[in-house]
């Protein structure tokens, strides 16, 4: 192993401790350590093996591994863009959840205050 697949590899594992360390209310956090795990197995033995790479992209059918390595990237990217938009939109509906019920118990309070008054 010479001292750019080292790195890569060493860059690889701390991206993937990095990106699953424990959140708060993370209710996906196995699936996502699964995966980060198949990530950094993969990842690792195509830095490794490059020339494994490339027989398996002519086995499905692609010329060479770094055009298979970028049409993955490109799958990966949209499946996170799609993650990304579900969880903004969630979180959208979240907040106006609360603002709706924030409204209401101000309203209420404010009424009591009035029928206290008077």
């Amino acid at each position: 192993m010479n001292l750019i697949q080292f790195l890569l590899v060493v860059g690889v594992v701390i991206i993937a401790v990095l990106g699953t360390r424990a959140l708060p209310q993370d209710s996906s956090l196995a699936v996502k350590r699964i995966i980060a795990l198949l990530f950094v197995a993969g990842a690792i033995l195509a830095i490794i093996f490059p020339n494994a790479l490339t027989w398996t992209a002519q086995l499905v059918g692609v010329g060479r591994g770094t055009d298979l390595l970028l049409y993955l990237f490109i799958v990966a990217a949209l499946l996170y863009v799609v993650a990304s938009e579900r969880t903004r939109a969630r979180n959208e509906a979240k907040i106006t959840e609360l603002s709706r019920a924030v409204a209401l118990m101000e309203a209420r309070i404010e009424q009591r205050n009035r029928d206290n008054a008077s």
